[in-house]
């Protein structure tokens, strides 16, 4: 069989690829029969879009972390959702990590959810890392 032609498969993100490729395989399957292979898909297709909105909510509560007003000094490390309210760990200038409410969580972001990292490019420039991993995936928090 040939390869279909999908989009995500280009995506800079490693999980659209990954699941991308795992529809190929799908496809490919012969063992399997139409009605497997359908489920199968529309499995992928989900969880495809959990991952999208996912990366959305993820992207509000990192620029809601950069656009809040630190002191002089302080960086934003980290952004969570703690009972509804957005939380950032900043280092201060005595590099200690303190949490501060940053106000009501986004739409979507849910009542809680792990902290993300903000990385230093972000801190800078109001985008994410460069390589689009995070910053817990390459070990900023410590």
């Amino acid at each position: 069989m040939s390869e279909p032609a999908l989009s995500e498969l280009l995506s800079e993100d490693p999980v659209e690829r990954a699941i991308a490729r795992k529809v190929v395989r799908i496809l490919n399957d012969r063992t399997l029969d139409r009605a497997q292979r359908e489920s199968l898909v529309r499995k992928a297709q989900h969880e495809l879009i959990v991952r999208r909105k996912q990366k959305e909510a993820d992207r509000l509560l990192i620029d809601q972390a950069l656009a809040l007003a630190l002191p002089p000094g302080c960086k934003a490390q980290a952004v969570m959702v703690q009972a509804g309210t957005v939380q950032v760990g900043i280092v201060t200038r005595g590099k200690s990590f303190v949490w501060v409410e940053a106000g009501d969580a986004p739409a979507g972001a849910g009542w809680r959810q792990r902290a993300l990292a903000v990385s230093q490019r972000a801190n800078a420039k109001g985008a994410g890392p460069k390589n689009g991993r995070s910053g817990a995936q390459q070990g900023e928090f410590s």
